[in-house]
């Protein structure tokens, strides 16, 4: 068994080969009880530790329950949870630890969100994993709209793209899986994927987006179990990923067994040209996760996470494990907002607004010394300054700091530390404030002014 799980995928650690070599028979109807951690690491000539986090992955997929002493066959006991059941008439529920309809706000709260009689007890109180329903259609029917296939009991809201991500990788992902991801990409993917122990393969990002030949190369290198991908107002470049590599990037991805993951822009917020298909509408195989931060508010923390069942449902399995379920209140305030046609409202608001502030900037980087690119946005708030070669990011971000405008250096938006891309977002600022700040950028970028080098 020892020399089944060392001969094993060299890229996955140890005591995952050793799981995999052990549940095969663990799955098995007449098999005797597996030793303690501590009997077969000795019988392996592994460490205990080894055998323990073997123990604990067959546990986490139902082929083991641990108790002290030694792990046993058979799948935990499901507990019903007290806030699932129904109370027969006449019941009296002194198990549930929340409060009733005579404890919860009183006056016109839950009325400033547009709901009913009855309605806003049900929003105050615990509710699905799943989120709240009429939420769950509106997101359903939208991307429904956007030829994904969705229906509402396929639709699971989260606390935004950053939570859909982290149960994402939960659900699927184990240590030293490997993941492929752009290059640069938001700054908030590549600690998250370092917090999941994820081997990340950095995709480069050109002016012009990704290019499938980049992925074919590195897919020789590895067999990602992940890519999280966006296609459409790649954050922090601003591009548009046309038709045909999206096709060509599914096509590869699905050769190597990669489960695809798209962050979703909503093609609304495209303020120039026409927007390929999503991938998802492309390949229902496709998982997507999306939210209203950008298009609504940041502080409305609500998202949602969509595509095949087998998978939607592990996910759920997981954030009912750890949060219990979403804030139906939040969930609530973004339907109601959605269906008063807010978000329609916002979607021409912020295009409109986009190409107006993309326009101060290419005005002002056109003055930039030779050398010196940037990605050309369809829409967003951001856009990727590309340094010339022996030039860093992060001096410049330093130079620019001095001067009192603040830009993104590679390194903290990268998984490979690129240090020649800088990002300039404009959804902070704008007008005559935005025009200053571009003034001192490229000051900043100017080479024989200031005291930092840039090498």
């Amino acid at each position: 068994m020892a020399r089944v799980a060392r001969r094993g995928d060299p890229s996955r650690p140890l005591y995952w080969r050793l799981a995999e070599a052990l549940a095969p028979a663990l799955a098995g109807e007449e098999v005797p009880e597996p030793p303690s951690a501590r009997a077969l690491a000795a019988e392996l000539g592994v460490n205990r530790a080894t055998v323990t986090g073997a123990y604990r992955e067959l546990a986490r997929r139902g082929l083991l329950v641990l108790r002290p002493g030694r792990a046993r066959r058979g799948r935990p006991t499901p507990v019903v949870a007290p806030t699932t059941r129904e109370l027969p008439p006449g019941g009296v529920d002194l198990a549930r630890y929340a409060p009733d309809r005579e404890l919860l706000p009183t006056g016109e709260a839950f009325r400033w969100l547009g709901l009913g009689e009855g309605e806003g007890e049900g929003v105050a109180q615990y509710g699905s994993a799943w989120g709240y329903e009429p939420l769950r259609r509106w997101v359903a029917a939208r991307l429904r709209g956007l030829g994904i296939p969705a229906g509402a009991e396929g639709v699971l809201l989260t606390g935004g793209v950053q939570h859909a991500l982290d149960l994402l990788l939960r659900a699927l992902a184990r240590p030293g899986d490997v993941v492929l991801v752009e290059d640069p990409t938001y700054p908030g993917l590549p600690p998250l994927l370092a917090l999941h122990q994820a081997r990340t393969l950095g995709l480069p990002v050109h002016r012009d987006g990704i290019h499938p030949e980049d992925a074919e190369r590195l897919l020789r290198q590895a067999h990602p179990r992940l890519a999280i991908l966006t296609p459409t107002l790649h954050n922090p470049s601003g591009v548009v990923l046309d038709e045909g590599r999206r096709r060509e990037l599914l096509a590869l991805l699905a050769s190597r067994g990669t489960l695809v993951v798209e962050e979703f822009f909503d093609p609304a917020l495209v303020s120039e040209g026409p927007v390929p298909p999503p991938l998802a509408a492309l390949d229902p195989g496709v998982v997507v996760v999306g939210s209203f931060s950008k298009a609504l508010f940041p502080g409305l923390r609500v998202g949602w996470l969509v595509g095949p069942r087998e998978v939607v449902e592990r996910v759920a399995a997981v954030k009912g494990a750890a949060d219990l379920g979403g804030s139906q209140f939040l969930e609530a305030a973004a339907w109601t907002l959605c269906r008063r046609g807010v978000l329609d409202d916002q979607f021409a608001r912020l295009r409109h607004a986009a190409r107006a502030r993309l326009q101060v900037v290419r005005q002002a980087l056109a003055d930039a010394p030779a050398g010196v690119g940037w990605s050309e946005p369809r829409g967003g708030f951001s856009l990727v300054v590309t340094l010339p070669a022996g030039w860093s990011s992060r001096a410049v971000a330093a130079r620019a700091g001095e001067l009192g405008v603040w830009v993104l250096p590679g390194p903290v938006m990268s998984v490979t530390g690129r240090d020649d891309v800088v990002r300039v977002a404009y959804a902070a600022v704008g007008g005559e404030r935005l025009e200053a700040g571009m003034a001192r950028l490229l000051t900043a970028l100017t080479p024989g002014r200031g005291e930092l080098p840039l090498v």
